[in-house]
């Protein structure tokens, strides 16, 4: 019975960390880019994030034998961290960069 609980808790932290990487890598390919490509590759990147790890979720959600509230509650968390780092992280490198 802790098994399922501790496989919910890593399989859905870890794919909220999954996503917060793979933000940090678009964000640091778009404040590298120019004004122009800048916003294109943040809502690109967001918009291939969100579907992907939404389809993530689901595939582990349907094959896998966790506890449900657990494992999107973990990955929730997670998520809601990246994302306030990637806010923040944007927002610095666009006020450095001019």
């Amino acid at each position: 019975m802790a098994a399922d609980l501790w496989l919910s808790v890593g399989l859905g932290s870890g794919l909220g960390l999954l996503y917060g990487s793979t933000a940090y890598l678009f964000n640091q390919r778009a404040l590298g880019a120019s004004h122009e490509q800048f916003l294109k590759i943040v809502l690109g990147g967001l918009v291939i994030r969100i579907f992907g790890f939404l389809a993530a979720v689901l595939v582990v959600l349907v094959t896998a034998p966790v506890r449900e509230g657990v494992f999107v509650g973990s990955f929730l968390i997670v998520f809601a961290v990246a994302t306030i780092f990637e806010i923040y992280r944007l927002d610095r490198g666009r006020r450095t960069s001019g």
